[in-house]
């Protein structure tokens, strides 16, 4: 992952502070946008649509950018307190720890942009986020 980010967006990773408020928070707006595509087709399309960049290697403030192509997407974080450094950071930092958790040989590779504080987060809440349909849980 860190391989094709720039040293200040594997930063930003690293120093992003986990919490399981935020991620209630990211559950609650998967569920809203669930029953909302299942009501509005056009809002499943928008989720769905594809911003025609098919650069894999963007940097944090480039899927910052995109963001705004999605208004409806992003009120219904906003409307769960998510900020665009939680939408995009707090997924790839549970990762990192989920990985240095799971696999302790690679924590090593991954200690540029997973901090302790991630890792020992991820440790002491795993059951939960393990039950979760996002994150470290059983995909979407």
């Amino acid at each position: 992952m860190a391989g094709d980010m720039s040293a200040a967006d594997v930063k930003k990773i690293h120093d992003y502070t986990l919490s399981m408020d935020k991620i209630h928070a990211m559950q609650a707006a998967l569920a809203d946008f669930k029953a909302l595509e299942k009501k509005d087709p056009a809002f499943k399309a928008e989720a769905e649509a594809d911003d025609g960049d098919d650069n894999d290697h963007d940097s944090i403030a480039q899927l910052e950018a995109k963001m705004d192509k999605h208004p409806r997407l992003i009120a219904i974080y906003r409307k769960h307190g998510l900020s665009d450094a939680d939408i995009i950071l707090m997924p790839l930092a549970l990762m990192g720890a989920g990985v240095a958790v799971q696999y302790p040989k690679a924590a090593a590779s991954l200690a540029d942009q997973t901090s302790p504080q991630q890792i020992a987060f991820f440790k002491a809440h795993q059951a939960e986020l393990k039950s979760m349909s996002w994150g470290a849980g059983k995909g979407q």
